[in-house]
């Protein structure tokens, strides 16, 4: 079961991983910004996009997220990012060119499936799809047509499950943790929090192990490789303000006193 990361008796943990300067990055939809039926409109809460703003002034923050990198781009204007990954890690990186033209090969076929299944829609995002049914009727149908068309589409497919949706991924794409992964190593970063909310985000929790990382999932989950939680996404801005404490307080010192021995300043006590 995960530990809910803004305990009294987990925040020093958060906050001391972000002082050392580690990688901060976030899913986008049920994360940063609230789910909605309508992911086309989907936006962050103004004391969020404010609190990612001074947080990215001050520590390396990236957006790691099923979007394509265009898209949620757009969302994140004039927030200066250390990096925007899309297609849940696939973008950008070496494989993303064979993605886009093995996706294009399945398009024609899914197209014609939904067609014929109403409040379904597709989200051709180049290197990979998502298929939506916020809307269809039964849901559990349309999972079960779409598990029937997989084996007809050309390329081997690896499937992975949201909330609302399928999202379908080229096999051997890199995933979440993949691009974390190369992102702590290419800027010679200490560590990394990831924080997210579904089965996507699974494969960046299963990297964080030790005192340099910290996976931090939405809700309760008793099924997952983080091992910390916050309750709600409601939470997301109270999980930045400790993130950004951890970053930008002071760094512990001594005052020396008369006899040559140090004690901490009132300050650390307090702490």
């Amino acid at each position: 079961m995960t530990r809910n990361i803004l305990a009294a008796r987990n925040i020093e943990r958060l906050r001391a991983v972000a002082s050392t300067g580690a990688l901060l990055a976030f899913d986008y939809d049920g994360t940063l910004a609230p789910l909605s039926n309508n992911p086309a409109a989907s936006q962050m809460r103004p004391e969020t996009t404010e609190l990612l703003r001074s947080l990215a002034h001050a520590s390396p923050v990236a957006v790691i997220t099923g979007r394509s990198v265009h898209d949620v781009s757009l969302r994140l204007e004039a927030i200066p990012m250390l990096a925007v990954i899309g297609n849940h890690g696939a973008e950008p990186s070496p494989f993303a060119r064979r993605a886009a033209r093995e996706v294009a090969a399945w398009i024609p076929m899914l197209e014609a499936l939904v067609a014929t299944l109403p409040g379904v829609t597709i989200e051709n995002k180049v290197q990979s799809v998502s298929v939506h049914y916020w809307h269809a009727g039964d849901p559990r149908m349309i999972i079960e047509a779409i598990k029937a068309l997989l084996p007809t589409l050309p390329h081997r497919i690896h499937v992975v499950h949201g909330i609302g949706l399928v999202n379908l991924v080229p096999r051997g794409a890199p995933d979440k943790g993949d691009a974390m992964q190369l992102l702590v190593k290419t800027h010679g970063l200490p560590g990394a929090v990831f924080v997210g909310d579904e089965l996507t985000d699974e494969p960046a929790f299963r990297h964080l192990t030790g005192n340099e990382g910290l996976g931090i999932r939405v809700g309760r989950w008793s099924s997952t490789a983080a091992s910390f939680h916050i309750e709600t996404q409601g939470d997301i801005e109270a999980l930045l303000t400790e993130l950004l404490v951890g970053r930008t307080r002071p760094a512990r010192r001594s005052m020396p006193t008369p006899g040559g021995v140090s004690h901490p300043r009132p300050e650390q006590v307090a702490s």
